[in-house]
């Protein structure tokens, strides 16, 4: 099989998250994509994030409805922080060693790829998919400083100017398994925005994961005026 990886926090899960992981199974090939909720990432920042039973559940229902779409919880059970490595290890334990898994990452993310944990031994157990855009603000669910979704690096190979981080092969390889869709004005910050202002997420979230986020009063304003993660 070759099976897609498609890690991050889903905090929460929008419809741009479901058209990278659609346009890529399509794109790929894949015989299916599965997606993990992280639990503590050690790239990014987590005071921000809801509990993770919250964002597998809004996951579980987004994707309910897509017979090649999978969840893992394996990410939010470990306890610490969740490296790439680690998943894609027990990963291969649990698909075999013969099983192709395809790791989906936003453009963004390569000039620093090099700083992730074995690095060398990861690219030797999975292959990247690189999207050209990714439905996410930078330091959402791609690990880096917050940026507006619109000011989005393209698809460009002139990130990987810091050659250290892939020999030549596994350039081309990357550069043969990308993945171009149209941009997505969507992203995790924004609804949350939207939410404590009392915004309408119609359109933007698929409606289960709307009504979800109402049923358990998610990233709503507590009477002093914080936002409650629950």
């Amino acid at each position: 099989m070759d099976i897609g990886i498609f890690g991050g926090s889903f905090n929460p899960i929008h419809i741009g998250h479901l058209i990278v992981a659609e346009e890529v199974f399509q794109q790929q090939r894949l015989s299916k994509v599965v997606f993990i909720p992280t639990g503590i990432s050690p790239h990014k920042e987590s005071i921000d994030l809801i509990h993770s039973s919250h964002r597998y559940h809004m996951v579980k229902q987004a994707i309910s409805d897509n017979d090649h779409f999978e969840i893992s919880d394996l990410e939010i059970k470990r306890s610490g922080k969740s490296y790439t490595i680690d998943t894609v290890k027990t990963l291969k334990g649990i698909y075999g060693e013969k099983q192709n898994l395809y790791l989906i990452i936003g453009s963004d993310m390569l000039h620093e790829i090099n700083t992730w944990k074995d690095i060398d031994i990861l690219s030797s157990l999975c292959r990247f998919v690189v999207v050209n855009r990714f439905p996410v603000p930078i330091n959402e669910d791609s690990h880096k400083s917050h940026v507006p979704l619109t000011k989005e690096k393209s698809y460009n190979f002139s990130l990987m100017r810091d050659e250290a981080e892939f020999k030549n092969k596994e350039k081309k390889e990357i550069e043969r398994l990308k993945v171009m869709i149209p941009s997505i004005g969507i992203s995790s910050t924004e609804i949350r925005e939207r939410l404590r202002d009392g915004r309408s997420i119609r359109y933007l979230v698929p409606r289960c994961v709307e009504e979800y986020i109402k049923a358990h009063n998610l990233y709503r304003k507590n009477p002093a005026g914080f936002i409650e993660y629950k």
